[in-house]
């Protein structure tokens, strides 16, 4: 039976966790599950007892450069056999419709489809969470058929999760992740995005996003590094977008959360700290002065 799915899930440190992701996954002949292991501690890994999805089609790549989570589906996406790619980070699940997800979409004809989640607590998944509704409130726009929904579904749904996406499609336009510590997977989504000829959204929702302690996304922008790479890359989209949609800034929306969840004069010390890197100072000095001006900005 050919593969219809490729499920490439990167890892590091939380073996508890990839085995509840995997033990999610429905057991199809259809489906090939590759986990990239990024570097993670022997201490924190029983490597000789890694965690094991029992589907027929699964492999597991331990690399040892250390290079972050877009290198790791990077490497996922060299071995991925499948017609349609999916992606899930370790620490989140699939729900069980995400099955029924599978079997309507494995002859679907559209390059890009998009399916809905919810949020919960990691240490309590009974726990729903408010967090993160952004990319939900993307898709419940896109099923009301409303102006321009489409166009930002593609443009803002910068996460690589809740997606099945053709292999050929990435094969043909060579999207990569890029391989940063923070922000990899936003411009690989806005490629995409850009791309697809045609798209799907299914309300169903098929997947599980959790949030914890120690993730990528806890502290978020909470450094002046942090920050300059995830707004460089976004100002990459910015740069992807305009040629296709016009004068279309992701890069406000993003720094206007920013200044939502770290306030106002955090984002000022964050502009400051970013002087010798113009690309980044000057986008952030024009919106915090417009911000300041309107004195529309809340205090986190």
């Amino acid at each position: 039976m050919a593969l219809a799915y490729s499920i490439i899930i990167p890892h590091n440190d939380i073996p508890d966790l990839l085995q509840r992701c995997l033990d999610s996954i429905p057991l199809r002949d259809d489906v090939e599950v590759i986990v990239v292991d990024d570097n993670s501690d022997p201490r924190k890994v029983d490597f000789e007892h890694f965690p094991q999805w029992k589907g027929k089609h699964y492999q597991y790549i331990l690399t040892k450069e250390g290079k972050g989570p877009g290198y790791a589906r990077n490497v996922g996406l060299d071995h991925a056999q499948g017609r349609w790619i999916v992606f899930a980070d370790a620490d989140d699940f699939f729900t069980e419709e995400f099955n029924a997800l599978l079997d309507k979409t494995k002859c679907a004809e559209e390059d890009l489809i998009f399916f809905d989640y919810i949020n919960v607590l990691s240490d309590d998944i009974t726990h729903q969470l408010e967090e993160r509704v952004w990319f939900r409130t993307l898709i419940a726009a896109c099923l009301k058929n409303n102006d321009t929904s489409e166009e930002r579904l593609r443009c803002y749904f910068s996460v690589p999760w809740c997606q099945f996406i053709k292999r050929e499609l990435i094969e043909r336009h060579r999207i990569y992740f890029t391989e940063v510590r923070w922000g990899e997977d936003i411009y690989f989504a806005c490629q995409v995005g850009k791309a697809a000829k045609t798209i799907m959204v299914s309300g169903t929702i098929g997947y599980v996003v959790t949030s914890r302690k120690g993730s990528v996304t806890d502290g978020y922008c909470g450094t002046a590094q942090e920050f300059r790479v995830r707004l460089c890359e976004t100002l990459k989209c910015d740069d992807l977008l305009k040629a296709q949609f016009g004068n279309n800034a992701r890069s406000r929306p993003w720094l206007n959360y920013v200044c939502r969840k770290k306030g106002f004069w955090r984002c000022v010390w964050f502009c400051i700290a970013n002087v010798f890197y113009p690309r980044v100072f000057w986008p952030t000095a024009s919106l915090l002065t417009k911000i300041a001006k309107k004195k529309c900005f809340m205090k986190s």
